[in-house]
């Protein structure tokens, strides 16, 4: 069954060009191509990504199409399928990470179209679209970094930028393992990063990392997540915590393994859904529905609002911002 829906148009935020607001409007409904599907968008993710999409910061990396539609997270319905889809059927409630070779034909929209052998998952009854929509670029960073590091029964893990999405993610996914987590957090946010699990937290706006760290572990913990340090050397020196034998993984690409192992440490670069796949999404929501994970949603927008969930994100978050697409 390969239904088409039943308009031509639909709303999408988009921009013109780079440095110049978007707005939403009226743009074409895409088309599935070969080995496509047609999602109809019933919530869509907002991620720190995006904002370099929006910025024009990859520019230089990929090609970008305009009018320019951000976004990759996403949850919603399949409305048609493509020639040479097998997998997924019209009506089929799917979520994940939909994203193409190119850039601008995203998910802050009532409609995207996606490879049907993505990252893309089946999404529970069990969990609603918002929850779906907010869990596929943080969640799977968290779930893979907390992979990388490992923590065991009794470990104890730093998480370095615990409060946003990913972080608050992985403070949940690194208690349930039975570590004992440090998140750091600014001021105002302690309630909240014990709320996941956090056992200590340490305010970086008014103490250095580092030091706190290592005057209450004087031996040295186990493993450090850091989803914010983007230079090589803060990450090296967050690590200064770690026991020989620790383990590192960076949401930011700021592992340098060769400097790490030099103090036999093991380092690890997270890039979302890389090492998992669609497995890790239905991993992720199979710990939701199991109550052992929730999605950290600090806010729903309507698509119409989406200036505000950017204003939102870029003034800084705690946890997951997501827009509600539904007409």
């Amino acid at each position: 069954m390969t239904t088409a829906p039943s308009t031509t148009t639909m709303r999408a935020f988009a921009l013109e060009e780079f440095g110049v607001p978007g707005s939403v409007r009226e743009i074409p409904v895409p088309s599935p191509g070969e080995g496509e599907i047609l999602i109809r968008i019933r919530a869509a993710g907002v991620n720190p990504f995006d904002m370099a999409v929006i910025g024009g910061y990859l520019k230089d990396m990929m090609e970008h199409r305009f009018p320019l539609v951000p976004g990759a997270d996403a949850a919603g319905v399949v409305e048609q399928v493509g020639p040479g889809v097998t997998q997924w059927s019209v009506g089929d409630e799917v979520f994940g990470q939909f994203n193409k070779p190119v850039a601008g034909e995203g998910t802050y929209a009532d409609y995207v179209v996606a490879p049907a052998r993505g990252l893309i998952a089946r999404k529970p009854a069990s969990i609603d679209f918002a929850q779906a929509a907010a869990l596929p670029t943080a969640g799977l960073t968290a779930l893979e970094s907390a992979n990388a590091v490992a923590p065991r029964e009794g470990d104890t893990v730093l998480i370095v930028g615990a409060a946003g999405g990913v972080g608050s993610y992985a403070v949940q996914i690194a208690a349930h393992r039975g570590a004992r987590v440090i998140a750091t957090g600014r001021s105002g946010r302690e309630e909240y990063l014990r709320s996941l699990g956090a056992a200590e937290v340490v305010d970086y706006t008014t103490s250095d990392i580092v030091e706190t760290v290592k005057s209450t572990h004087p031996e040295g913990i186990d493993g450090l997540i850091d989803v914010v340090s983007r230079d090589p050397a803060t990450l090296q020196r967050n690590a200064e915590v770690l026991r020989p034998g620790g383990r590192v993984a960076s949401a930011m690409g700021a592992v340098n393994p060769e400097a790490l192992a030099q103090r036999g440490i093991e380092g690890t670069n997270i890039m979302a859904g890389s090492a998992t796949g669609p497995r890790g999404l239905e991993e992720l929501a199979a710990m939701v529905t199991a109550g052992e994970l929730k999605a950290p949603i600090a806010h729903v927008f309507s698509l119409e609002e989406t200036p505000q969930a950017l204003e939102q994100l870029q003034s800084g978050v705690q946890g997951k911002l997501v827009l509600d697409c539904r007409v």
